[in-house]
């Protein structure tokens, strides 16, 4: 006989907060979760630590939220942690091969552990209720066979964010050199440069789009020739809005509809999918903007700053701004410059009750405007990184919505593994197809 419930199959360690006293925020001893506040997509970036450890995660662990609003979060440990009593750590007593297959369990049961979860305001899970989870009746091999499957599934979207992580952080890198630090033109007055020459971030024959020389601004130095101006003077400044909720045909439709919560991880920069969508009469019927694929979107009301750019049309809620160039400054730019300015959009945000943006603090940001030909071929050059990032985003949400088609089919056993590894197989072959052709 195998195994009835998951506490039979699983250790279950329940977190316990350390004393306030020592705990630190300057990375002296063991880094502390004390929730999900912590989490990432994959794994956690900790803010504090601790010096006496009384309940410890270690790599590997499924890191469990059991209390709050967010109980049934999960993470996967990257490292050793100690855990405060919101977290629970989950792994298995004899084959860690398995966790993938531990957390699909969790998640093909969690709706009805929720439904059991205690407190009326904050949901508390104990660990007798996740003990008391059932355990599949299915064969070891084919436990494994599941586990390799999903953990495929979600190591390729963990594969996909950290490239997503690399090309916007050389984005943003790029970005700095041409239109902050001017590294081109700095490169040209000290004689760091010779024509025909390239150095790190600029191919030579870019290099005379750059003047070599720096002109006084009221921002400071910048090349001769580029402007300052306000933001909102190149900036088109669109305001969102949302269709009556009374309205039940203006909800549910094919029009991805933004809001704050809908804002992907900084390495994904695009959003393709949005928790509510609304209808063409929804959209027609009401103020609702449409913008197109590649405009940038800021939350601009209550949570101020987070940013995205569309990655196809969609439309946006009240609480945001769409920021979309006047001529010819392209939609990375308009991105990149918003990114690089948020902090001072956050400290000039205004309001008794809710931080706001207005069109006036959008106004009041100056910045530099390069000639035409520099925006132009910025955009050509860094298309192509932006392209990579969209593709891994929407590969991502692909094997996402894979992982939710098949997990509970491969744990109820109404589908078998093969048949599971023709799919992915054949997933994966129409992926690189689509990836050859674009």
């Amino acid at each position: 006989m195998g195994s009835e419930w998951l506490g039979e199959e699983c250790e279950i360690v329940m977190g316990q907060s350390p004393p306030s006293e020592t705990c630190n925020t300057v990375g002296i001893g063991i880094p502390l979760l004390n929730g999900p506040t912590e989490f990432g997509p994959h794994h956690p970036s900790p803010a504090q630590f601790t010096t006496d450890v009384r309940k410890r995660a270690i790599p590997g662990d499924i890191l469990f939220c059991v209390r709050g609003s967010t109980t049934g979060r999960m993470n996967w440990a990257d490292q050793e942690y100690a855990i405060g009593r919101g977290i629970a750590a989950i792994r298995h007593k004899f084959k860690p091969e398995l966790q993938p297959f531990v957390r699909a369990v969790i998640e093909c049961y969690l709706p009805e552990l929720l439904a059991q979860a205690t407190g009326s305001t904050f949901p508390n899970v104990s660990a007798q209720q996740l003990s008391n989870l059932k355990w599949p009746e299915l064969a070891a091999d084919e436990q494994r066979a599941i586990a390799y499957i999903l953990g495929t599934l979600d190591d390729k979207i963990e594969l996909n964010r950290k490239q997503n992580e690399t090309l916007e952080a050389m984005a943003r890198a790029l970005f700095k050199a041409w239109f902050v630090d001017f590294e081109p033109v700095r490169a040209k007055l000290e004689g760091r440069w010779q024509r025909g020459q390239s150095l790190p971030g600029l191919p030579a024959h870019l290099y005379d789009l750059f003047p070599d020389c720096l002109v006084d601004s009221e921002l400071g130095e910048i090349p001769e020739g580029w402007e300052i101006g306000s933001f909102a003077d190149v900036v088109e400044i669109i305001g969102g809005s949302t269709p009556k909720t009374s309205v039940s045909e203006y909800w549910g439709g094919d029009i991805p509809w933004f809001s704050v919560v809908d804002t992907p991880a900084s390495s994904d920069v695009f959003v393709v999918q949005t928790e509510k969508s609304i209808t063409q009469s929804g959209l027609n019927e009401s103020s609702a903007r449409l913008i197109s694929k590649g405009t940038t979107i800021i939350s601009a009301r209550g949570t101020v700053g987070n940013l995205a750019i569309a990655g196809c049309d969609m439309t946006f809620n009240q609480s945001c701004y769409a920021l979309r160039s006047k001529n010819s400054l392209g939609s990375y730019f308009v991105f990149l410059s918003a990114q690089r300015m948020v902090e001072q959009l956050k400290a000039m945000a205004h309001g008794s009750v809710f931080s706001t943006i207005t069109r006036q603090t959008f106004e009041a940001v100056q910045t530099v405007l390069p000639p035409e030909n520099v925006l132009q071929q910025f955009e050509r050059s860094f298309a192509s990184l932006f392209d990579e990032i969209l593709n891994n985003v929407n590969e991502s949400r692909t094997l996402a919505k894979l992982r939710d088609t098949l997990l509970p089919k491969l744990i109820s056993g109404e589908l078998r593994v093969n048949d599971a590894k023709r799919i992915l197989a054949r997933i994966e072959l129409d992926t690189a197809t689509q990836r050859r052709e674009q």
